[in-house]
């Protein structure tokens, strides 16, 4: 197994250990693309993050294209292998994003294919100090290890463009592709992120730069609705079912929590009062918040029963992209 608490970037424990973290795979296009999906959050607020698999045509080498790989649990490699069995070899990872919630789970999946070519997002950072890649586990190197090339604004005159990285990389036969320019913030970090587009499907393939919020929990969200459950109750006093409007409902605040960071429609519990709460809570709810949330603690009430609706109503505009 793979836990992702392997780089856990705070003291709060992340959903995807050992015990929590599922795939969920879907074939977008029989015989040339699939997705795998897992999660990632913080105190039960999940988030999916997303593997996109294109098999390459002959021109570009044959063989597999794995973009923003996720977590290589058994099941994971189990579902690419199967694809490899079929399709040819795994030949091309490329990190398409500076993020670090992408960036952390490049080198463990790397290491499962040694003989495929690393490509990397342009201007990527660490924090506190700047490393090398390879400090997190991508062991390719010289040719198998890559700058996905892109025209930069020159530093001295910015009427011109320089190029960087290598030549044309031979899986640009199949793919069109844009780089927005490293953009560093004055604090710590950095944004940048690479925009494909397969040119036989007229597929898009991003990271971060297009998001859609449906209504309807996505599957990979679905397949442990624990978190979910955790966020429909307005307090935690509250005893909730599953069924289909209970998820919902957790859905939608998680949300909130995983945008907006502090939702308007929420009341903040003491301490003292929320440490009370979560020793006295019913045992058919506390295992919600098992290996996710720190004493199974609920901090908050929400202000009625649909107090969320409107606000996740504006977010997601009926699912619509943004």
């Amino acid at each position: 197994s793979w836990p992702i608490g392997k780089v856990a970037f705070s003291l709060l424990p992340l959903a995807g250990t050992s015990t929590r973290r599922a795939t969920v795979e879907e074939c977008i296009i029989p015989d040339t693309m699939w997705t795998h999906d897992q999660i990632q959050g913080v105190v039960n607020v999940n988030v999916p993050v997303r593997q996109t698999v294109v098999k390459l045509s002959k021109a570009a080498g044959g063989g597999l294209w794995v973009h923003n790989p996720v977590a290589p649990t058994p099941q994971l490699i189990k579902m690419v292998r199967k694809l490899e069995a079929k399709y040819g070899p795994v030949r091309h990872i490329v990190l398409g994003s500076v993020a670090l919630e992408h960036k952390a789970t490049l080198g463990p999946f790397a290491q499962y294919f040694p003989d495929a070519t690393v490509w990397l997002q342009p201007g990527q950072w660490s924090f506190p100090v700047q490393l090398p890649i390879q400090f997190l586990g991508v062991q390719q190197s010289g040719s198998h290890l890559q700058e996905i090339p892109f025209e930069s604004i020159s530093s001295s005159n910015k009427n011109k463009k320089q190029k960087t990285g290598t030549s044309s990389p031979e899986w640009a036969r199949d793919f069109d592709y844009e780089v927005l320019d490293p953009l560093r913030f004055k604090s710590v970090g950095a944004f940048s992120e690479t925009a494909f587009f397969h040119i036989f499907t007229k597929t898009l393939i991003v990271t971060d730069s297009v998001v859609s919020v449906t209504a309807d929990p996505p599957k990979i969200i679905q397949e442990d609705p624990r978190a979910m459950l955790f966020h429909a109750r307005d307090s935690i006093n509250e005893i909730v079912e599953d069924n289909e409007e209970t998820r919902r409902k957790g859905w939608r605040r998680m949300v909130q929590f995983g945008l907006v960071f502090f939702p308007s429609e929420i009341d903040v519990v003491p301490t003292a009062e929320a440490i009370s709460e979560a020793v006295n809570i019913n045992p058919s709810m506390k295992v919600l918040g098992e290996g996710a949330v720190p004493f199974s603690l609920y901090p908050w009430k929400w202000h009625d029963n649909n107090a969320d609706l409107k606000n996740f109503e504006a977010i997601s505009q009926g699912g619509q992209l943004f």
